[in-house]
Formats: structure tokens, sequence, C-alpha cells
């Protein structure tokens, strides 16, 4: 056997004798949990699950596992878990954003960007788009909301996706933006006492320009419809109680 093969038996044996070291050190076992981000979702509920985890040696900690039991949680969407050396794990919490509601029963289905129900609360939030003509078979907490019309279920995803990337609420003075799903070929939305007739959701992003600049001609608080068309052509009708 040659010098240099012995050197490198002699480094590895040093090397794996480090380890078994270190890992044995209580100087390296998890003693705090830096939790961040987090908004509706309950710090407890995550602490439930980081306590068996506490005291383990973070080098051999398997933070794969923990982002999986984590994320059995409803509400969360992503999770980035780093170690601060030499006994901190580090949570940055990415939680579901509500894409919109749906009234059920006496309560309110929220739903994130791909239908999954996240939670059904019994009160309106102010500043949230809320979905109405969708019939709901079924709402289970974690589960995709099974509805008789899939496909407007996701069309009325795509306005509410659309609406939340104008930042609707800032541009608009309303508290809430109700979405009639008629049919696929027929949205409308509710903006305080407006009704504006969208028709197909094709050019979606230019419609809620083109409502934005008839929006902001109108007087406060008037009662009417705006009609929307991509033709660029927009135009409102006060209601006729209004003009009595």
């Amino acid at each position: 056997m040659g010098r240099l093969v012995r050197k490198i038996i002699v480094l590895l044996l040093l090397v794996l004798i480090t380890l078994v070291f270190v890992f044995r050190l209580d100087y390296f076992n998890v003693k705090e949990f830096s939790i961040h981000n987090l908004k509706r979702v309950k710090k407890d509920d995550i602490i439930k699950i980081l306590q068996q985890y506490q005291n383990q040696n973070i080098l051999s900690i398997n933070t794969k596992e923990i982002r999986q039991k984590l994320l059995e949680n409803p509400e969360i969407e992503d999770i980035r878990i780093t170690r601060r050396l030499p006994n901190v794990l580090v949570l940055e919490i990415y939680e579901k954003e509500t894409i919109g509601l749906i009234k059920y029963l006496n309560s309110y289905i929220e739903i994130d960007k791909n239908g999954y129900v996240i939670r059904i609360e019994g009160d309106l939030p102010k500043k949230t788009i809320v979905f109405e003509g969708l019939k709901v078979n079924e709402a289970m907490v974690g589960k995709k909301l099974d509805v008789e019309d899939h496909l407007l279920l996701d069309e009325g995803l795509q306005v509410a996706s659309s609406l939340k990337n104008f930042d609707v609420f800032r541009k608009f003075d309303v508290d809430h933006v109700v979405v009639l799903l008629k049919n696929i070929n027929n949205v409308e939305l509710k903006m305080d006492k407006l009704l504006v007739k969208v028709g197909d959701i094709s050019e979606i992003d230019y419609k809620l320009k083109l409502l934005k600049s008839v929006y902001d001609k109108l007087p406060k608080r008037i009662e009417g419809t705006i009609t929307l068309n991509s033709n660029g052509i927009a135009t409102f009708s006060p209601n006729t109680e209004e003009e009595n």
C-alpha cells in the first residue's frame, strides 16, 4: 500500500471521526425555530409539528420531511427551510392567497388560484372578490372545490386573477367585486352600484383598462350599466330610476 493511499485513508478516518463527534455535540442540537411571514396560519399549528425535532442535531434533521408535513396544512403554499448554525432552524412560510369567495349555506368558501378550498368562514371580509352563479356540490378544506360546471369555475378563476393583477381595489372605490358567472360567454361584474357587462373573457386585461377609463369619468356612486367590447367601445347606461 503506497504512502499516498495511507494518507488518504487516515484523512478519511479523521473526517469520519470529526463528523461523528460533531453529530454527538449538544451544541448543534436545535434550540430555536425562527418562523416568518405568518398572516393567518396559526404559529401554534406550526410549532406542534416542529416540537418533535427539538433538540435533534441540526445537521442531521430531514428538512424535506418537515416541509412535507407542513404542506399538509391547506393554507400553506410553500415553505423554505434553512439552518442557522449552530442551533436555529429558520422557516419562511408562504401562505396561499385567496383568489375569491363563494357563498355556501351560511358561510363563505375561500378558494385559491387553482380552485382549492383554503378555509370556510362565516364572515365576508372587505376587499374581496365574490363568485356568484356557481352551483357547489361539495366543499372540503384542502380539496378542489366540487362544482357542477368546472369550466365556469376555471373562467371565474381567470377573471379573478386578472382583477387581482389589475389591483382592482386600489383602482376602484369599492369594498367587493362580484363576478357573476352566467355562462362562459356571459360574465358580469357588480361593483357597488354599477353592473359591468364583460361578455366572454377574451382580452379581459384590455377590457379592465377600458372599464377604468370609463369609471374615472362617471360621478361617484352612480347607478347604471357599463358594457365593454373588445373592439374598444364601452357604453354606459344609467338606471331609469336614477334618471327619474
